[in-house]
């Protein structure tokens, strides 16, 4: 590295010492210090942390190897550690960092002025497709004669769940913090989505523009857990539906429409999937939850009530836990045998090894409001299902023919729900 001391010309002979003795170097190092400070400060009766200032006032170091990349002047050191940390390559004068710093900062800024004007052109866009969409929508709407008993079901259930204060719109699933629409996050999505395919909720656009996304089909995509939605009726046509839903109807019409029994099977999965899955994370577990996991709950829930799947659920996770505790078995092993053991315990259960022990709901799975809409008001129970077959409660309203009996032997064959769960742990391999 190529130096030269330049000193004040006022300096002093001893002053002009402690600078050269201050950056004297072994062969031009850059960090060679010959001197310490404490020795120039001993040799001429100084105090050692003064030689910097001293130096600094009397003379700099320039190095003629080392030039600004952009106007070419020459760096010039006062310190030692200016000389240790410079950059010979890349180093840049205090004006020309500046100028530089301005420039990148006007860049930045016409660059985030031109994101803005996008994102906003983007907005525009997407706020009137999904205004044409609603406009659709609100001149679609059935009205309240039209709707089938289900509907008006669903309808309420989320009118007493979601509804605002003012009933004109939804709360957000996200921001729901009071009675559950139904016991499954997927199945509340579920439910939104079908009103709002039945035109039933149309879509708060304003709220919800950062919630939807337009495909290249031109579809709308909705995420259903943020989104805010207006109802289609008026409060008053809204406060009657409600109000039917918990009054006495006609069961043996609606225990005969498949519809309303494939929300019931829904609803009751919902309870035992909402299970498992707190009573696996409880227990650092996570077993896959596809379609093989749902037949197996649908066709035990065919035999047993919810209160009796949840202690078929907790005895299967708990098995599950202990299966950690053998040699060479993984928190992943356990999880994947959670299934095996729910066939296992149901079948002790079925065959009459073990007798139906059954649960009481715990305090995190509340009774949601579709529980209470379908089971409570519906069947007059006070459970929402929980302690019932689906046989129970809809054996008294159907025709005397014979019923069709789910046998064991079907299943891993039961019908399936498109419900595929992703348990949220770090699983760890011991």
């Amino acid at each position: 590295m190529k130096t030269k001391l330049e000193y004040q010309p006022d300096i002093t002979e001893t002053n002009k010492l402690i600078c050269e003795r201050y950056w004297l170097r072994e062969g031009d190092k850059r960090s060679g210090f010959i001197y310490t400070c404490k020795e120039i400060g001993q040799e001429f009766d100084v105090k050692h942390q003064d030689i910097p200032s001293i130096v600094k006032i009397n003379a700099h170091l320039v190095v003629l190897d080392c030039q600004c990349i952009d106007c070419g002047t020459t760096k010039i050191c006062y310190t030692r550690s200016q000389l240790t940390r410079l950059d010979l390559i890349r180093w840049r004068c205090d004006d020309c960092r500046a100028a530089l710093e301005k420039r990148m900062d006007q860049e930045y800024l016409e660059y985030r002025l031109k994101q803005d004007r996008l994102a906003e052109e983007k907005r525009q866009t997407a706020l009137e497709y999904i205004n044409q969409c609603r406009s659709i929508q609100l001149s679609s709407i059935p009205s309240v004669t039209e709707l089938n008993d289900v509907d008006k079901l669903l309808l309420a259930a989320t009118v007493e769940s979601l509804g605002a204060d003012n009933i004109r719109n939804t709360v957000s699933l996200r921001d729901n913090l009071s009675l559950p629409l139904s016991p499954f996050s997927k199945l509340d999505e579920e439910i939104l989505q079908h009103l709002f395919n039945r035109n039933l909720l149309i879509l708060a656009s304003e709220n919800s523009y950062e919630y939807v996304t337009i495909n290249e089909e031109k579809e709308l995509e909705i995420d259903f857990y943020q989104a805010i939605f207006e109802f289609a009726y008026s409060i008053e046509n809204l406060t009657k539906i409600l109000i039917n839903a918990k009054s006495q109807k006609n069961n043996s019409a609606l225990v005969a429409n498949d519809q309303f029994k494939n929300w019931c099977e829904k609803l009751q999965l919902g309870e035992c999937l909402s299970y498992l899955i707190t009573r696996s994370r409880l227990n650092y577990l996570a077993p896959p939850i596809g379609e093989k996991l749902i037949s197996i709950l649908r066709s035990c829930l065919a035999e047993c009530s919810v209160s009796t799947m949840h202690y078929i659920i907790w005895k299967s996770v708990e098995n599950a836990a202990a299966y950690v505790q053998k040699p060479g078995i993984t928190r992943k092993h356990a999880s994947n045998s959670v299934s095996g053991n729910i066939e296992r315990v149901f079948n002790k259960i079925y065959s009459g090894s073990w007798s139906h022990n059954k649960s009481f709901r715990d305090a995190s799975h509340p009774q949601s409001a579709m529980a209470k809409i379908f089971f409570d008001y519906v069947f007059a129970v006070d459970d929402g299902g929980f302690h019932h077959t689906l046989d129970e409660l809809f054996s008294p309203y159907r025709s005397q023919k014979t019923l069709e009996q789910v046998s064991y032997a079907t299943l891993g064959d039961a019908r399936s729900t498109n419900y595929s769960v992703t348990i949220a742990l770090d699983i760890k391999q011991s």
